[in-house]
């Protein structure tokens, strides 16, 4: 499809609507388009790196969501995000130094990133009941939630695995999740 008839907040708009469908190089295609007309659109930008990492290139998720912190240091769910991907690769401190402005906040978002913070450390006790408290709270991010729903009974079922005598098939590791989340938390830049 030829996007050039399209402005930016038609490609936005579509873009989001492909991302939400499942069509994820119709998106790609859309937000690249976007970003070579403007190259520091901060919305396309995420959306992008997001699309990245739903598709499995997390080098460039990574770099992208750095890009979006770097423009918009208070835009939590990205930097959230790009805590999971440091998570991910296992590097803890990263991770933390990236997720701690989160940390004092008392929504869902915080608790999951005071939650993914323990876990790159290898706290899964105080990991679980981060994201525990978090499930707990209200929900602005259904999928963020989903997400974290799976990451806790993935460390529910590898903590049940460990204390039982009987040797159980091999559980791998929690998977730190990563979707796109969307864009218009409140309190986020849009």
């Amino acid at each position: 499809m030829n996007f050039d008839n399209l402005d930016n907040e038609e490609l936005l708009r579509l873009s989001l609507d492909a991302i939400n469908g499942g069509r994820d190089s119709e998106a790609i295609s859309m937000l690249k388009q976007m970003l070579s007309r403007e190259p520091g659109h901060l919305h396309a930008t995420y959306l992008l790196a997001a699309q990245h990492a739903q598709i499995g290139l997390f080098d460039r998720a990574e770099s992208g969501f750095r890009t979006v912190v770097a423009m918009s240091p208070d835009f939590s769910i990205a930097r959230f995000q790009l805590g999971q991907l440091l998570t991910m690769k296992g590097a803890a401190d990263e991770a933390r130094d990236v997720l701690s402005p989160l940390f004092s906040g008392a929504d869902a978002l915080s608790a999951y990133a005071r939650g993914m913070s323990a876990l790159a450390a290898g706290d899964a006790q105080t990991g679980l009941r981060e994201l525990e408290q978090g499930l707990a709270l209200p929900q602005e991010i259904p999928a963020l939630m989903s997400d974290m729903q799976r990451l806790r009974d993935n460390l529910l079922q590898s903590a049940a695995a460990e204390a039982s005598p009987v040797a159980a098939p091999e559980t791998p590791s929690a998977p730190a999740y990563l979707a796109g989340y969307g864009y218009g938390r409140s309190g986020d830049a849009e």
